[in-house]
């Protein structure tokens, strides 16, 4: 820990609130911003109004353009990374979504950049030369603080960058900003005692999601190109839900994990993942293809040595590829709410209308969310509950939400919990191969489209009553590959609020009747002019190790949705 270090948790935490953007250019501070987690507006517009056109310009673009402006000259490395930090700098101050803008450090990777660009007569120093990116406080980058969340590991600078940081900047990207993140990654609302409470760019009321819920707030307000999460139970997709983001969930052991800190570490029953979160497929192609070809299996020995397969993406892209997609509108546990339903159905209708044939898939979610709550709560929460006794923080009463009081789990337990994963794995694998007897076709379904969550974003403090892993979670048993699909907004006019006492829908059709109490608690609370203007996203999913197929039909249902 640094000399002249405030020592209690309370010190420490304000220590590092006031100085997060002490870094930045003065320039960038706009003392009129302030933060809010009660203000119902959305807070889009603002960049618009204090960015300079140049900057306007740059932060609209997406992966591709960034980095084609810059090896064709029209942008500097430095103009791009001034214009997303400054972006950044004004995200923070109205949502209060980083921890750490390392910005000096980024300002000399830039000047390098363009000082080998303009010495070179314009070759760049990898495929994403001059890309600013973002990263989850779990990712190690040297010289800054990962506090995973935690009080504790604040005052501590890492020497080392994390493999994966590590691969974007040897592909001449620039890491320019750490983002805020539930306590230990354990939490689907962003909140935190270093920080505190991060809101949605859409409606600061809401939540952003979590635990990548800084990335999701950042990325969701144009302030990040590319931004990295971490998935145990759907940390990635729900804020990727939350935002509208195009968010990747890989399969374990494609993309390295190596020196990424998190808890529980060496619990491997069900392994947390670390993936892309962007406004685009074609960002999430860059990403995943960038790493592939980095061959992360020398250096980390959890990745499996699985080369970017260009031929399987091309396959999925082709136009003459006739998709065959499995659709679970509802796990028959929890409904979930008209606009989700919508969303879900316009998706199938755009499919069906493409000439792709949709089969019904069911899974028995409530079998896996079982495993997944398990595994959460194996040790009884003490890794974490020790961190926190290093600071002397509070939960928050987000962690006890989590894991119950329960005992450990012994070593047997342990083992015979990784048993019933692996079957549940191996009956869903055969489940997968019966979709060959349903439809037109011979084949198995490529593919198959659920909901994210079966709510759209909560208002702040209503995530712990609305909690519900289900759809997202059970992925994370199965270790599949899933991809988030945008694909609108809410709308008082489309959405129209369920008749929930007389279980029907808006226009009076029968809807299946509760199944519990929480099942009634996420039909309640929806309104459509309290959620008006919130994202609506879906999920396709693929077995292990389908990333590239997954990736491919990402970008032919971005084609069909318009």
């Amino acid at each position: 820990m640094e000399a002249g270090t405030p020592q209690s948790w309370q010190e420490r935490a304000l220590f590092k609130k006031t100085n997060v953007l002490s870094s930045v250019p003065p320039e960038f501070l706009h003392s009129e911003l302030s933060q809010s987690t009660t203000d119902t507006s959305s807070v889009q517009h603002i960049p618009a109004t204090i960015l300079s056109a140049l900057e306007t310009e740059i932060t609209a673009l997406d992966v591709s353009g960034i980095t084609s402006s810059i090896a064709a000259g029209k942008y500097s490395s430095v103009q791009v990374l001034n214009a997303f930090t400054h972006r950044a700098v004004i995200a923070h101050q109205l949502l209060n979504c980083c921890l750490e803008f390392p910005y000096q450090a980024a300002l000399e990777r830039a000047k390098t950049l363009d000082a080998f660009f303009n010495a070179s007569q314009g070759k760049t120093m990898g495929p994403l030369h001059g890309l600013p990116f973002s990263v989850k406080d779990q990712c190690r980058v040297a010289g800054t603080e990962t506090t995973c969340g935690f009080v504790a590991n604040l005052g501590f600078k890492d020497e080392k960058d994390s493999l994966l940081v590590e691969i974007l900047q040897n592909a001449g990207a620039i890491v320019f900003v750490k983002t805020s993140l539930s306590i230990g990654c354990m939490w689907g609302e962003t909140i935190n005692n270093i920080i505190g409470t991060t809101s949605n760019p859409f409606n600061r009321s809401f939540s952003c999601g979590g635990s990548s819920g800084g990335e999701g707030a950042l990325i969701g307000f144009h302030a990040s190109p590319l931004g990295i999460g971490s998935d145990l139970g759907g940390s990635i997709r729900s804020p990727s839900a939350y935002q509208g983001l195009w968010g990747l969930r890989p399969s374990s052991g494609r993309i390295p994990y190596h020196n990424i800190l998190n808890s529980m570490e060496g619990q491997e029953t069900i392994p947390s993942v670390v993936g892309p979160m962007c406004h685009s497929p074609a960002t999430l192609v860059t990403f995943v293809r960038t790493v592939a070809d980095a061959e992360p299996w020398h250096s980390d020995p959890k990745c499996q040595p699985i080369p970017w397969r260009s031929d399987v993406f091309a396959k999925f892209t082709s136009p003459d590829r006739k998709l065959k997609i499995g659709i679970m509108h509802w796990d028959s546990e929890i409904l979930p709410q008209p606009p989700v339903r919508w969303a879900m159905k316009n998706v199938e209708e755009k499919l069906r209308a493409a000439g792709h044939e949709i089969i019904p898939w069911k899974l028995d979610q409530k079998a896996a969310l079982k495993i997944l709550l398990k595994v959460f709560s194996s040790d009884a929460s003490g890794d974490i509950n020790r961190t926190l006794a290093r600071s002397g923080e509070p939960a928050q009463n987000l962690i006890t939400a989590t894991t119950p009081e329960v005992p450990p789990l012994t070593l047997l337990e342990s083992w015979e919990l990784a048993c019933k994963r692996l079957a549940f794995q191996a009956a869903v694998l055969e489940q997968w191969k019966e979709t060959a007897k349903s439809g037109t076709s011979n084949e198995v379904m490529d593919a198959y489209i659920t909901p994210v969550n079966p709510a759209i974003a909560p208002q702040h403090g209503h995530y712990a009553k609305a909690r519900y892993l289900g759809y997202t979670g059970t992925v994370n048993v199965l270790d599949f590959t899933a991809c988030t699909i945008p694909v609108g907004f809410v709308s008082p006019d489309l959405h129209e609020a369920d008749n929930v006492d007389e279980n029907v829908d808006c226009v009076g059709a029968e809807i299946p009747a509760p199944t519990c109490e929480l099942d009634v608690h996420i039909r309640k609370i929806y309104d459509p002019e309290v959620y008006k203007g919130m994202p609506l996203t879906v999920q396709v999913v693929g077995r292990r190790m389908e990333e590239e197929k997954i990736l491919g039909i990402a970008t032919t249902l971005e084609k069909l949705l318009g």
